[in-house]
């Protein structure tokens, strides 16, 4: 099951085939599509591939973040959109970034 974080992205797992010897093995490998705003604002490469319309997502639980953090469910919104905001910042401002999540995946 995906996970969707509005105005960010979305992380998913998706089946990918690679070869092992002569074998052909199929390994769930974890991935992040950043939201298409963010692509299209800023003049980013889309992966054309990728169609979120195939599989269901599921919007973040905001408050079981919050409960499991022990804050308020309206601090985990905050704390979101202000990672949005200076991701797409940064983006605009044409910087290399790396968002590292610990604990994810």
């Amino acid at each position: 099951q995906g996970v969707r974080l509005p105005t960010l992205g979305c992380f998913d797992i998706v089946p990918t085939r690679i070869k092992v010897g002569h074998e052909t093995v199929t390994v769930q490998r974890p991935v992040f599509y950043l939201a298409r705003n963010l692509v299209a604002t800023h003049y980013l490469t889309d992966d054309p591939n990728y169609l979120p319309g195939h599989k269901v997502l599921e919007p973040l639980k905001y408050c079981e973040v919050a409960k499991r953090v022990s804050v308020s469910r309206k601090k985990v919104e905050n704390c979101i959109l202000g990672t949005t905001s200076l991701l797409s910042f940064c983006l605009g401002k044409g910087k290399n970034i790396a968002l590292v999540l610990r604990d994810v995946g």
